[in-house]
């Protein structure tokens, strides 16, 4: 693995746009993480021009990459059959671009409903166990990592035995500080603890705790300087992406580029 800051190419709508994120990583000598083809107008329309454009500009990128596969109007329980079918045809077609574009990282989303408690919660961990474990076998085929993010869990211990019952090195887990800075009421040391090791992968941002602006990470109540101290205290040491809309992306590129050159966690994981 060469790079532990990503860039999220965020609200891309073309390769052109693309470019100025590109430019950036190349600069920076960052990974990036590639959003656009979860778009549904992408996914079902015309994106085999969109592919080729990728890849050309890709084509002498050294960074690392990643992908963000699709969440809109998902589910993985498989309570109505095609659902679940459109379901797979959306991830199955991220794969396959992932797999075009060389990505290691495919970031996903559960599919948490608020109502899923009790045995409920317990059946709902049990489906989506089910659900990822074809994707697992097609990851280790692929070599890709599926890292499963927290969206609205209001707790760690939602998304855990999911992890812990898959045991593996395929499939882990990303942390959206921004996501657990708004709907979690959880510190947010608890999450980094409770997943530890498992933790391979960041979402990088900052709010208010009233709406998930993707902000600057200046910009926002999550105190990121006490963050990368329980990284070193836990001796973990994710991958990083930021995910900001914007303006602040630089200065928060700046900021987590020296705080992770200077974080004893990952300088012991061999970077930079």
């Amino acid at each position: 693995m060469r790079n532990k800051l990503f860039i999220a190419a965020e609200r891309v709508t073309g390769a052109d746009e693309f470019e100025r994120y590109l430019e950036i990583a190349r600069q920076r000598d960052l990974g990036l993480e590639i959003q656009e083809f979860y778009l549904p107008d992408l996914m079902w329309g015309d994106w085999q021009p969109r592919l080729d454009a990728y890849k050309r500009l890709l084509q002498d990128f050294q960074g690392d990459l990643s992908i963000h596969n699709a969440f809109l109007s998902i589910d993985h329980l498989g309570l109505d059959p095609k659902v679940l079918e459109f379901t797979r045809k959306r991830y199955d077609f991220i794969f396959m671009i992932a797999k075009e574009l060389g990505c290691k990282f495919i970031v996903s989303h559960f599919t948490w409903n608020p109502f899923a408690t009790d045995i409920r919660l317990h059946r709902w961990q049990e489906a989506e166990i089910k659900f990822w474990d074809r994707y697992i076998n097609i990851a280790e085929k692929e070599g890709f990592v599926l890292v499963g993010e927290n969206t609205a869990e209001p707790r760690p211990e939602i998304i855990k035995p999911i992890i812990d019952t898959l045991n593996s090195e395929r499939f882990k887990f990303i942390l959206d500080v921004g996501h657990v800075n708004l709907h979690s009421q959880v510190p947010l040391e608890d999450w980094l603890t409770t997943f530890g090791h498992d933790l391979v992968y960041m979402h990088a941002n900052n709010n208010y705790k009233n709406y998930d602006s993707h902000s600057s990470i200046f910009k926002g109540s999550i105190n990121f300087d006490y963050l990368f101290k329980m990284l070193d205290k836990l001796d973990i040491a994710p991958t990083i992406t930021t995910e900001i809309y914007g303006d602040g992306l630089l200065e928060s590129l700046d900021y987590l580029q020296e705080k992770i050159k200077t974080s004893l966690a990952y300088q012991k994981h061999n970077y930079p």
